[in-house]
């Protein structure tokens, strides 16, 4: 499919927009699709291993086509959160249809705005990018995440000052709670050491910034769409940050680097993160699967990223895992084996 296949993801917005639209049975089509039918094709459908050679990955880190696909799905964003907040206050949906609505909307605050934010937020060298970060990031209410995600996630992972790394046994909704309430305030301090190095004033925290942008969207949604559109951009909002906690929890669960004798950790590399191949995840979440290259190397762009043999693989794809992420008493003992095939324990 080539580089086109990335456009793939655009259905995850499409099918919000059908959702926002639809009542009935056919409002919950994109949640059937996204959460049973890809899961299903996922298990049935082999792993792709293939990585680009070295002549093509060279070609593809200049080719814009890829910041263009990035690109356009931040105004389409906007819109399909402009269709929600219009309809969610209609007084003849039903609450089941409601519900639907709720989550696919969450679904896109955390797969479209954490996720598409993550990549352009890794691009600190260019502003486009960032700004583009920080406005998918204010909808989903998560400016704090790229200084935690570059100046903590990256360097701390796999140890224990890392606070979205899980440790064995953890639970999923504990770890949520503890990341993100963790990691929201030690965003505080990491900033406040990033200016002090700067020879900057810490007082001009950007935390102070990243906290009231996401109060004033939450202020406008009320002022333009009443109490009601607020409350329930609210709650997909919240299921937009148990998505990212999800992948948190998967993505390094149990797996620690080794310290040293310098009392220092050992490098990062491709065994502290679980990966996965499965195309359709790949394409709908524009390769952060292939996670253990991207902490390996955090700065690689996502059409380049690599599946290494070192790396240790996720029993099932994205989808699946997140689902399994939510009920704790099925994803411990398949990932607790997980950890025992890898030698991991």
């Amino acid at each position: 499919m080539g580089k086109i296949k990335y456009f793939g993801a655009y259905i995850i917005p499409l099918l919000a927009l059908l959702t926002f639209n639809t009542t009935g049975i056919y409002a919950y089509f994109g949640l059937i699709f996204l959460y049973v039918l890809v899961p299903i094709l996922e298990m049935i459908i082999p792993p792709d291993t293939h990585n680009l050679a070295e002549t093509e990955k060279e070609l593809a880190r200049e080719d814009l086509f890829y910041d263009l696909a990035l690109y356009l799905l931040v105004p389409l964003h906007l819109f399909v959160i402009y269709a929600f907040l219009n309809t969610i206050a209609d007084a003849a949906l039903t609450t089941s249809v409601l519900i639907a609505r709720i989550f696919m909307m969450g679904t896109i605050l955390g797969v479209i705005g954490i996720n598409v934010g993550h990549e352009l937020g890794h691009k600190t060298s260019h502003p486009l990018k960032q700004v583009l970060a920080q406005v998918l990031l204010t909808t989903s209410v998560q400016n704090h995440f790229v200084p935690y995600h570059n100046g903590g996630h990256h360097k701390d992972v796999a140890t224990p000052a890392d606070l979205t790394s899980a440790r064995k046994g953890d639970n999923y909704y504990l770890f949520a709670l503890r990341s993100q309430i963790g990691g929201y305030f030690k965003t505080w301090g990491l900033e406040a050491k990033r200016l002090r190095a700067q020879g900057k004033n810490p007082a001009w925290n950007p935390m102070i910034l990243y906290t009231l942008l996401p109060i004033l969207l939450l202020l406008g949604i009320y002022y333009f769409f009443g109490v009601f559109a607020t409350a329930c951009y609210f709650l997909a909002s919240v299921y937009g940050i148990a998505i990212l906690e999800a992948q948190n929890y998967f993505a390094h669960y149990g797996l620690r680097r080794k310290m040293r004798p310098d009392g220092r950790y050992e490098r990062v590399n491709a065994q502290h993160s679980w990966n996965s191949d499965h195309i359709i995840g790949r394409v709908l979440l524009f390769e952060l699967t292939r996670h253990s290259d991207h902490h390996h190397m955090g700065a690689k762009p996502y059409q380049v990223l690599e599946s290494r043999e070192e790396s240790p693989m996720l029993p099932y794809g994205y989808p699946m895992m997140l689902i399994l992420s939510f009920f704790p008493f099925l994803f411990r003992p398949i990932m607790d084996k997980q950890l025992k095939l890898y030698g991991m324990e």
